[in-house]
């Protein structure tokens, strides 16, 4: 039998009961379970401020896959997430690349014609190449929204009576979701849009400069609060989406106070107010050899059309924003409605978008055209050069020139309203920006634009899911 020491058991007091050890005692037992205590709540409290601060620990890392979400076939660590919309009681697919490490984001809006499964911007135009890693931004592309103009609708939508609450989304649930698996903060970023939803774009950030910082808007319709503009809205939501009732359903009779709020050139002002950066681009409607071997022939005339109503509209926002005194950024370009003319926008107006939504405090007041540049053998270039110029005259030199007709080369001369006073001139020039200016009489050979490709092939070793797609196939018109 094993001998126990006697100090183990517990020695009777003076009236023969038990005593408890020395550590068994309330003196001491007290401060020890307070102190346990103090350690248990910290330390819940920890673990709740973590779990609600996620997005604080996921700020970035564009090789992590978020829950739910998958690798597209587009490669650059785009990911596919679904994102739920109460607003409009559906998942919304969103196409998204993360940052290195910053909070900001740009969101990238679709056209008219935006598919229901991809967004353009990852088929058309890859803008995660052009926005590439060292940008350091995340990319926000919401797939779908044709026809909607990128708003909150009053009524259903065609024949199903579909919600379309765009706006909400954008602004609301979207940045939740954003913000908590992202990192990307709900203020300073940045939007852009093109064609139907260039307007749009700077409506939203009109109603919302807390959020969007910068608007960069391409080959849009601004006027849209008169008889005309109603009419065109009503034209291209019935052609494309058969959404003759959207005229009405959408903001009510045309006229309306509704339709005067979302007139993106009827509020300009409230740009000025929040010291917001206004980018605007239209192309001239001269197709480039390499835009027309792309289209059949009666996309080319389409092409033409819409980017000749686009010019005309630019310019005469480019008359209303400086009018107003709104920082503007003209970006000189040519060609016809397609993504080609977008794909060049984009990439020039990289450098401004991303200084813009870094300037702090914003610029005001203030006009800047970027110089007109040959364009650069790699795609991903971009225009950082500006000329700071006055405030623009009434001169209605700004239309595009038929001299220019030839070629988007051959109109030279127009180049040289760089170094004018009216920002609006901008619209008609035919060369692209690209990372070193040219003196403003150097004319861009035709043959050079050729030479750049819009829609790359998917580079599978870019794609952390290994997978692998055929080039994309660039739609003319949008």
């Amino acid at each position: 039998m094993a001998w126990i020491p006697t100090d183990h058991f517990p020695t009777p007091d003076s009236s023969g009961a038990a005593t408890r050890p020395a550590w068994l005692r309330p003196a001491v037992l007290r401060p020890v379970a307070i102190v346990l205590a103090v350690c248990v709540v910290l330390f819940a409290l920890a673990t709740l401020l973590v779990s609600n601060n996620k997005a604080g620990a996921l700020i970035g890392h564009p090789e992590k896959l978020r829950p739910g979400c998958t690798w597209d076939s587009s490669g650059n660590y785009v990911q596919n997430c679904k994102v739920w919309s109460p607003s409009n009681n559906r998942w919304v697919i969103v196409q998204i690349r993360a940052s290195n490490t910053s909070t900001q984001g740009v969101y990238l809006l679709d056209g008219m014609r935006a598919r229901d499964d991809r967004s353009a911007w990852t088929t058309d135009v890859q803008a995660a190449k052009v926005y590439d890693g060292k940008s350091d931004t995340t990319l926000v592309m919401p797939v779908g929204g044709a026809s909607s103009f990128y708003t909150d609708w009053n009524g259903g939508a065609g024949a199903a009576n579909t919600p379309i609450k765009q706006e909400t989304f954008l602004t609301s649930e979207l940045p939740d979701y954003l913000n908590r698996e992202f990192g990307v903060a709900k203020s300073g970023n940045a939007i852009v849009g093109l064609s139907m939803s260039a307007g749009p774009a700077v409506t939203l950030a009109e109603k919302h400069p807390e959020q969007f910082k910068v608007v960069q808007a391409m080959s849009g319709y601004y006027q849209t609060n008169n008889p005309l503009g109603a009419l065109g809205v009503f034209a291209t939501q019935t052609m494309v989406s058969n959404y003759t009732n959207g005229i009405i359903n959408m903001w009510g009779a045309p006229g309306s106070a509704q339709w005067q709020q979302n007139d993106a050139s009827q509020n300009l002002a409230k740009l000025k107010e929040n010291g917001q950066v206004l980018i605007v681009s239209s192309g001239n409607a001269f197709l480039s050899p390499q835009e027309m071997a792309k289209m059949k022939p009666q996309d080319q005339i389409s092409a033409i059309l819409l980017e000749a109503l686009s010019a005309v509209s630019t310019i005469l926002f480019q008359l209303q924003a400086a009018q107003a005194g709104v920082s503007v950024i003209t970006i000189p370009n040519y060609g016809g409605h397609d993504w080609d003319n977008w794909n060049r926008a984009l990439q020039a107006g990289k450098t401004s978008v991303i200084e813009g939504m870094k300037a702090a405090p914003p610029v005001t007041n203030k006009t800047t055209v970027l110089a007109a540049a040959r364009i650069a053998s790699a795609p991903s270039s971009a225009s950082s050069s500006s000329a700071a110029s006055s405030a623009p005259s009434s001169s209605a030199s700004a239309a595009p020139s038929a001299s220019s007709s030839s070629s988007p080369a051959s109109s030279s001369a127009s180049s040289s309203a760089t170094s004018s006073s009216a920002p609006s001139s901008e619209a008609s020039v035919s060369t692209t920006p690209s990372a070193a200016p040219a003196s403003t009489n150097a004319s861009t050979p035709a043959s050079a634009a050729a030479s750049t490709p819009v829609c790359t092939s998917v580079d599978p070793s870019a794609n952390p899911a290994a997978s692998t797609s055929a080039a994309p196939t660039c739609a003319p018109v949008n």
